[in-house]
């Protein structure tokens, strides 16, 4: 049986889409960048590799309500939660993860890094930031559920703070 539980996060865009794939604390797993017309294919290899996946979130930018039918279909096909979250501000915050990653070299150390545009795309470190924002609104909501109810188990609290947090997250059960 497999123990690590993971979650999914989708940066969905008109062209390309970006995923990754992070511990419940946070941690990035995997990212990677796949073209929109492709992600349900993509995304049913991802959830092979990893099976512990129980949760996916998707931003709720750009082309959201045309990506976000389908993972939901596929959280139901998987029974895997999932919901939507406030993707505001993540590419900016993904293109300085970026710096932070691929530290300038030559003359591009000279110039800010505010003022720099990364030289590739940043969908699946966007996922990374869309993915990270859940697992620390999850931890909030789960401290605030123990404090409230500490007799619930885990995975009542998982989907009690799921519930708490989004309102409107699918269940699939």
């Amino acid at each position: 049986m497999n123990d690590i539980i993971y979650i999914a996060a989708v940066d969905p865009g008109n062209e390309k889409t970006g995923l990754a794939i992070l511990s419940q604390v946070g941690e990035l797993i995997y990212r990677t960048i796949v073209e929109t017309k492709t992600f349900n294919s993509s995304f049913e290899n991802v959830l092979s590799t990893y099976r512990g996946i129980e949760h996916i979130v998707c931003g709720n930018g750009t082309n959201h309500r045309h990506l976000y039918p389908s993972i939901q279909q596929i959280g139901r096909n998987h029974k895997i939660t999932t919901s939507l979250i406030d993707e505001s501000h993540s590419t900016e915050e993904a293109r300085k993860l970026y710096w932070e990653y691929n530290p300038p070299t030559g003359w591009r150390k000279f110039v800010p890094k505010g003022m720099q545009f990364p030289p590739e795309p940043v969908d699946d470190l966007t996922a990374y930031i869309i993915g990270r924002r859940y697992t620390q609104q999850l931890e909030v909501n789960s401290t605030i559920i123990r404090n409230e109810d500490g007799g619930k188990s885990l995975e009542a609290k998982r989907l009690a703070a799921i519930k708490k947090l989004y309102n409107e997250g699918d269940t699939h059960e």
